[in-house]
């Protein structure tokens, strides 16, 4: 039942309360209609996939690691990946989408000319002569261009990069109305894309082999005047480097004089107590005298010859004759013990008198070579300072030529990290469109069109009953 409202302006009869059995029994007094609409959709589907050109999908798969095989260096033969390396494969996918890499795949597999693009290219081409100026190679490098970049968008929408989950592989699709061209595409670019890469690692490597001779060569005049003018200073100022870490020659003599001066210092005070002690008393205890065998020798004939004098004076006068000439001989044997105790006197006195002048002289020298070092010291300021910036500059230019030999090793070993796993074959039947697919989805589609346009009528039929009640 339904009720209708007559009021001014709401001339109009609500939607009758409709169950799923009435929708059941709409869609089941319906159902040729519903099959006639799916049959139609599929019909017209079919139609529209046989009338559409059919596209041969060719795959080339590459292998795209981090970094190239690391020849040189042995501990590092393998790259090693890293989480942090998405960057970079996201770096060569678009690399690999690029209008540049399309446009030289263009030109090597001269698409220009193949019949499928032939006719895109002369329009583009005849095009671009009209109203150009210049001489022939001009408009000729002028129409290329812009037949390449026509082609380009055909190139790139053809053109699919499906990365391979959780490896270095990258599969390169390429699709084409052509079999031949589609597999001649995929693997020219491979082949193109690895071309590319060797040359930009080779440009690099010319880069910084060019860029590292220059700045080696301007080293080198670096080190070479650096050197020189520490040559000239140390020649100017009488500077003798022998060696970075030995003193100087001041410092050396310093150590030298050092030690002989506490030898001098120590002779000085040994003869100075043996001439302390000789310079006193009779002299006659001195060790000197004791180990002298010739005075000894004299004591014993003095002694001899005093105690005859003492035996003698008992039975003669001290002025007997005999008596007189016994005791200058006794006399005479004094006075020579007391002239050789006078020349050991005087040995001691001149080995204290040389002691003291060498310690004098020894301190004299220490004075002097302190002076020459302390000079030395100040004028080894400006060398130390020169001879750090030859160092310096003589550390760059070793370490910039080792890298420039590792350069040159690594750049002529021509190391590639981009490698062909599977080369693209010719496929044998085409990519798209998939008939089956598209007569499932026409089914699909056409039954749900049926399936509207059956409660559509039935409930359009129910609101004019409603409105004839």
């Amino acid at each position: 039942m339904s009720t209708v409202d007559h009021r001014p302006g709401h001339m109009h009869a609500k939607l009758p309360d409709v169950t799923l059995l009435e929708y059941w029994s709409a869609i089941v007094s319906r159902r040729w209609m519903i099959a006639g609409v799916t049959v139609l959709v599929v019909i017209i589907v079919l139609v529209g996939t046989l009338l559409m050109t059919p596209q041969f999908q060719a795959t080339t798969t590459l292998q795209i690691n981090r970094d190239a095989m690391n020849v040189v260096n042995i501990e590092n033969l393998m790259p090693t990946e890293s989480p942090m390396d998405r960057d970079f494969y996201e770096t060569q996918y678009e690399l690999l989408r690029s209008r540049t890499l399309a446009q030289e795949v263009i030109r090597s597999t001269h698409l220009a000319e193949h019949p499928a693009y032939k006719e895109l290219a002369e329009k583009v081409a005849s095009q671009a002569a009209e109203g150009a100026e210049g001489d022939k190679a001009t408009v000729r490098k002028r129409q290329q261009d812009a037949v390449e970049r026509a082609l380009t968008a055909d190139v790139l929408d053809g053109l699919e990069i499906e990365p391979v989950r959780n490896s270095r592989l990258a599969k390169v699709h390429f699709s084409s109305p052509d079999p031949g061209l589609s597999a001649r595409v995929a693997n020219a670019y491979a082949s193109t894309f690895i071309s590319d890469n060797l040359k930009r690692q080779l440009d690099a490597s010319t880069f910084a082999v060019k860029y590292l001779s220059e700045r080696l060569e301007q080293l080198r005049g670096k080190v070479e005047e650096s050197e020189r003018a520490l040559v000239d200073y140390s020649g100017d100022q009488q500077i003798v480097s022998v060696g970075d870490n030995a003193p100087s020659l001041p410092a050396q003599n310093l150590t030298e004089l050092n030690g002989l001066l506490a030898s001098a210092q120590n002779a000085k005070i040994q003869a100075e107590a043996a001439w302390n002690e000789a310079r006193v008393g009779t002299g006659l205890n001195l060790p000197q005298v004791v180990s002298n065998p010739m005075i000894q020798s004299l004591r014993e004939a003095q002694a001899e010859m005093q105690n005859e004098y003492n035996q003698k004076l008992a039975t003669y006068k001290p002025d007997y004759p005999e008596m007189m000439r016994l005791k200058s001989r006794i006399d005479a044997s004094n006075r020579q013990i007391q002239q050789e105790i006078g020349v050991i006197r005087a040995s001691l006195k001149s080995q204290y008198d040389t002691a003291a002048q060498q310690e004098l002289l020894t301190e004299q020298r220490i004075t002097g070579l302190k002076h020459d070092q302390l000079d030395l010291e100040e004028r080894s300021i400006r060398y130390n300072m020169l001879k750090r910036d030859v160092d310096t500059n003589r550390q760059l230019y070793d370490a910039l030529l080792q890298r420039f030999k590792e350069i040159g090793v690594a750049g002529n070993v021509g190391a590639n990290n981009v490698s062909v796993i599977d080369t693209a074959e010719v496929p044998g039947s085409p990519y798209s469109p998939r008939l089956p697919i598209n007569l499932a989805l026409g089914a699909v589609f056409g039954f749900f069109i049926g399936l509207v346009l059956a409660l559509m009528l039935h409930l359009i039929g129910s609101v004019r009953r409603s409105h004839r009640a």
